[in-house]
């Protein structure tokens, strides 16, 4: 999921396209699922809906650059300017999500590099994040 989210937000990638690998759909299988005698493959609103996922995060965001500032108080992560491609989106409130996920997932590779580990999974779950 997160890399899928990083691949649309870092492309020019599509919701359509970031659910392929190359010209193949990236499938899951459902044949669990009543009714279903088949794998399918990604629906390009899944990526949305983890975006948004993501961009709803507000306090984590919040609670993770104080940790990133705590352990490294010259980082400029909150300053960077977070530009996406007119066409991604349009209307103010899905611009600020996907910022926000972009905001994210910047934090989380920084936290890697800081703290010695991402937020996702163990430590946003455990911490109770949303």
């Amino acid at each position: 999921m997160l890399e899928k989210t990083k691949e649309y937000l870092g492309s020019d990638h599509s919701y359509g396209k970031t659910v392929t690998d190359g010209r193949m759909p990236i499938m899951y299988d459902n044949r669990n699922a009543k009714g279903r005698k088949l794998p399918e493959g990604l629906a390009p609103s899944t990526v949305w809906r983890w975006l948004s996922w993501l961009g709803g995060m507000k306090d984590t965001l919040r609670t993770v650059w104080a940790l990133i500032r705590q352990k490294e108080p010259n980082a400029t992560l909150h300053r960077e300017p977070w530009a996406l491609p007119l066409w991604k989106y349009r209307s103010q409130a899905r611009q600020d999500t996907l910022q926000q996920a972009l905001q994210l997932l910047a934090a989380d590779r920084l936290c890697e590099d800081v703290l010695g580990q991402g937020i996702f999974p163990r430590y946003a779950i455990s911490q109770g994040w949303s």
